[in-house]
């Protein structure tokens, strides 16, 4: 019989979900497990899918299908939102399968994979089928006297949950009032679920025994026995931090969350910096801390995040760990042919019901990596071979189990490359017994230390025995690298001081002078990589941070570079670098956990790179800011603002107000300015072209209000005016340019309560005096005023003519003020605000994104005075965001204009302002004409007594038409 049995080469996958039945619905819910079954009932638990662009999850639907059929049943009326799930009702004797599926905003996932078949039925008889118990009786002698049965004892509560305790009877804590549990069917184990029991509430339960002669006295009751109580889902995990792996996968490290309230484990997600597609690196909950993402793209650069989970749903994300570039991998030989045979098997450990064997890999690979081993065993008088391990296996040691006692048994190991299976090698016969003393290496890395560990212990220890341990099966001799071995009585123990990568392979201890004692443990490259980490963890800890390196400029021009971590202690210590070269006097606030740096003197020197790097017992941490470029450039040239202004507000006499023009009833002119922080010594002066004028009346300094009257005011008066105000202490100076060319801005509308108002600014110097401000108002207008308005303003060298339509209806219009597009940071508060105009008055409506904005706390509506329209909203979210729209209308007619908001996180980068808008649109009168009224009006204001006066004439240079408001960030 040829003993080399064919074998199929196993290729590891990476399986996924398919598609979901609906876009964007969630994936399927993972890991079904069925607890605690019974004759009626079983609890069916699960855990959440990773979502990364699919909306949040709603809850869950549970179904089940009773084993022999097809007809999936759903359990649950409504989707739960809890991970767990009692599902009752259930047929005793019948066994059922279970399956569970997730819902959200879009639609239902698929159904998780179903659980294995469970069956309803009595626990006691269950254990009785499987010859779990020794003895079952129901009818005991205490039937044959013809009395009930003892009191039960031992009252407790197995499992806990938000709404039901396993066990049967229950009361309130001190309510004293008992409630039967099971009234329709006696239970004849001694474990039952009670559910419908309200979250976090305390309850005590007791138990009756019964016979057919009567029923005992209850049980004494447990203790107050307090469902569980969820608070929520966990807070979002702490700082991600990715490090280099391999050519194809990278180490992900994170903080665990500071609320976990039963935390599950983690999702872990992954993206190409720059595309936002994020995608899952697991499907399962992962439990741990650290986690290698695989399968990535050599040179590609990524980041990631973390969620965390419990059975609400999953936490708010993680801040994304900063990108990292997935290194080059090495160049591979050309795959040429299957690998030659392990050789050297070895008998490392046996305790008689199993062997832990160990081999040294194939001479030649053949071209190409190993990837898998096979063993195969055979007893002894038998010539079949038997595999023993299904699917491969990657180490070169491996346990085989469930052998016989007393028996002798030979192995066969196979290597395998992605060519196929090589040659086998058989083994030597080996005898199953055990071997007394003998016990496993473990391997751990210290938590003081981060040094690595392997240890052994032997019960079976003689005199002159000694501790061997060997590296694939090579003894240790070479300590330069800081290997060192430490043997004190039974115990024997293999330190790394300096682990490295290189450290990886079989590390094998034996016992001289006794009857074979030893034992191996093999460290895998992947198993390496993280003790690694989780040692340069423990000797490298993080501080972790608030808030990276910034800076805020202070007044004088002084710049504060500043960061703030989560808590640091009275002996922190830091450093604080410029461009690499080390500055001193730095400060920190222990309470806060803020480090900051002074620097009083910012030039253009001062461009580049700022890091602070900060030691706080083991921890440290750093962080930098770069400030290079346009950056920097606006911060310099800010804090020579602020240096000016401290030095010419707070240190010397100073301009309160600029020079302006002020046009007199009578059309004349005169320079206004007013000065501040003056003494006695202080002198001012006045200059046109510089050339200083000595006016009639001096400057009124005690006032602090200088003029100027400009008489004869013409083209010859024309020119640049200045203004000095000095002493001992400074100088400052104003000007304004008065020149001789004619500007004129566009003749507008204003709609006043008592007419049309049509508005013309000017600014020309031979006409200052007659054309300042030119306004004209059209008082109740009727009928015969419409047509076209024309003003003409001219000079010596150009003329000026602006026009305006009135030939129209007077329909509701928008003057102006609105932005194309908004962009604010979430919890600030966002005001739109604008001029409108019509007559009649016109009605305003807001829309989000096509749906009637409902005013309330945080939507606030008004029309002031049927001109000022505004909508406020109150601490935006990011669900804020989108597009709204103001409909102006009256019986004329009106219009609408779309203004985009975009609402960001605090610590985001403020995203790009692109409105794709749709221009005004004009909105024709309706017959019947009907003007919507809004849900929620401002009280009207009193009517005015008296008609409103006209409109303030405007301040030379300035337009009148409505103001528009500044953008909200």
């Amino acid at each position: 019989m040829n003993n080399v049995i064919n074998k199929t080469l196993h290729v590891i996958t990476s399986c996924l979900d398919g598609p979901p039945p609906v876009p964007a619905a969630p994936g399927a819910p993972m890991d079904i497990e069925i607890h605690d079954a019974n004759r009626d009932y079983v609890i069916v638990s699960w855990k959440p899918p990773n979502t990364t662009t699919e909306g949040p999850i709603l809850g869950y639907f549970v179904d089940k299908c009773e084993v022999g059929t097809e007809n999936w049943t759903q359990c649950n009326d409504h989707p739960i939102k809890i991970c767990k799930y009692p599902v009752s009702g259930l047929f005793e004797g019948h066994s059922f399968y279970f399956r569970v599926r997730a819902v959200n905003s879009h639609g239902i996932s698929k159904p998780s994979r179903m659980s294995d078949p469970i069956t309803a039925m009595d626990p006691t008889e269950f254990e009785r089928l499987h010859g779990r118990l020794d003895i079952v009786s129901y009818y005991d002698e205490v039937e044959a006297e013809g009395k009930p049965p003892g009191v039960p004892s031992g009252i407790n509560a197995s499992e806990t949950d938000r709404t039901y305790v396993v066990l049967s009877w229950k009361c309130m804590a001190d309510s004293g009032a008992w409630q039967r549990v099971n009234t329709q069917v006696p239970i004849r184990s001694p474990r039952y679920a009670v559910f419908d029991l309200a979250e976090g509430k305390q309850y005590k339960f007791r138990v009756l025994s019964a016979n057919i002669y009567g029923t005992s006295e209850p049980s004494e009751p447990t203790g107050p026995i307090q469902t569980q109580e969820l608070k929520g889902v966990p807070s979002a995990p702490g700082q991600v931090i990715a490090t280099r792996e391999t050519d194809t996968s990278v180490l992900i490290q994170w903080a665990p969350p500071k609320e976990p309230n039963n935390l599950i484990g983690y999702y872990i997600d992954q993206c190409v910096q720059g595309s936002k597609n994020w995608t899952s690196a697991n499907h399962k909950p992962h439990k741990n801390t650290r986690f290698v993402v695989s399968g990535l793209t050599t040179g590609e650069t990524y980041v990631f995040r973390v969620q965390a989970i419990n059975e609400l749903g999953l936490s708010d994300e993680s801040q994304e760990s900063a990108p990292l570039t997935v290194k080059a991998a090495l160049s591979h030989t050309v795959l040429t042919a299957t690998p030659s045979a392990p050789y050297d098997i070895a008998l490392l450990y046996c305790d008689g019901h199993s062997m832990i064997l160990n081999w040294k890999k194939p001479l030649r690979s053949g071209g190409a990596k190993i990837k898998e081993y096979y063993v195969d065993k055979r007893r002894s008088g038998t010539t079949m071979w038997r595999e023993v391990h299904i699917p491969p296996f990657t180490e070169r040691v491996y346990k085989v189990e469930n052998l016989t006692e007393g028996a002798v048994y030979q192995f066969h190991v196979y290597a395998a490359n992605l060519a196929g299976l090589g040659p086998t090698k058989k083994s030597k016969n080996y005898l199953c017994l055990y071997i007394e003393g003998s016990q496993e290496v473990s391997c751990v890395v210290d938590e003081k230390s981060g040094d690595i560990v392997l240890s052994f212990e032997s019960c079976q220890i003689n005199e002159g025995s000694k501790f061997i341990w060997k590296k694939d099966y090579k003894e240790i001799t070479d300590f330069s690298k800081g290997v060192v071995i430490k043997s004190e009585g039974t115990h024997s123990k293999l330190i790394f001081k300096n682990p490295d990568k290189e450290d990886f392979g079989t590390y094998s201890v034996s016992v001289t002078n006794t009857e074979g004692v030893s034992s191996s443990y093999t460290i895998s490259n992947e198993e390496l990589a993280k003790m690694l980490a989780l040692s340069y963890d423990i000797r490298h800890p993080v501080i972790p941070l608030k808030s990276e390196l910034a800076y805020k400029i202070l007044e004088r021009g002084r710049m504060r570079f500043w960061l703030q971590a989560e808590e640091i202690s009275s002996n922190v210590t830091y450093k604080f670098f410029a461009n690499n070269k080390e500055l001193s006097g730095m400060g920190h606030d222990v309470a806060t956990g803020i480090i900051e740096f002074i620097m009083d003197h910012f030039t253009e020197e001062n461009e580049g790179t700022y890091t602070c790097q900060i030691t706080d017992g083991g921890g440290k941490a750093q962080s930098s800011l770069v400030l290079i470029g346009d950056a920097f450039k606006a911060a310099l040239a800010e804090a020579d603002f602020q240096r000016r202004e401290y030095i010419r507000v707070k240190e010397g006499p100073h301009f309160s107000e600029f020079l302006s023009l002020q046009i007199g009833d009578d059309c004349s002119v005169t320079l206004v300015c007013k000065v501040a922080n003056l003494k006695k010594e202080s002198v001012f002066h006045w200059f046109r072209e510089d050339t200083e004028i000595i006016p009639d009346v001096k400057p009124d300094l005690g006032s602090g209000v200088c003029k100027l009257p400009i008489k004869e005011f013409s083209l010859k008066t024309a020119g640049i005016y200045k203004a000095t105000i000095s002493d001992d202490r400074g100088k400052d100076m104003s000007q304004i340019n008065i020149s001789g060319k004619a500007s004129a801005a566009e003749l507008v509308i204003n709609c006043t309560a008592t007419g049309i108002q049509l508005q013309f600014d000017a600014s020309a110097v031979m006409w200052l005096i007659v054309f300042s401000l030119i306004d004209s108002q059209v008082v109740e207008p009727v009928e015969k005023d419409k047509g076209k308005y024309s003003i003409v303003i001219t000079d010596p060298e150009n003329s000026h003519k602006r026009t305006l339509d009135l030939s129209g209806d007077d329909r509701g219009k928008v003057v102006g003020g609105l932005p194309d597009v908004v962009t604010i940071m979430e919890k600030k508060t966002l005001s739109l605000t604008c001029t409108v105009c019509g007559d009649p008055k016109p009605q305003v409506s807001w829309l989000k994104n096509g749906s009637e904005v409902e005013p309330d706390d945080q939507y606030v509506v008004s029309l002031d005075q049927g001109r000022f329209a505004s909508l406020t909203i109150k601490g935006v979210s990011m669900e804020d965001s989108g597009r709204y729209t103001m409909i102006v209308q009256n019986k004329y007619g009106g219009e609408s204009v779309d203004i985009v908001v975009s609402v960001y996180r605090h610590g985001e980068k403020i995203p790009e302002a692109k409105p794709t808008l749709t221009p005004k649109t004009i909105i024709p009168p309706k017959l019947p004409i009907e003007i919507p009224q809004p849900k929620t009006q401002p009280a009207p204001s009193a009517a005015p007594s008296t008609p409103s006066p006209a409109a303030p004439k405007a301040a030379l240079g300035r337009g009148v038409k409505s103001p528009t408001p500044s953008r909200r960030k």
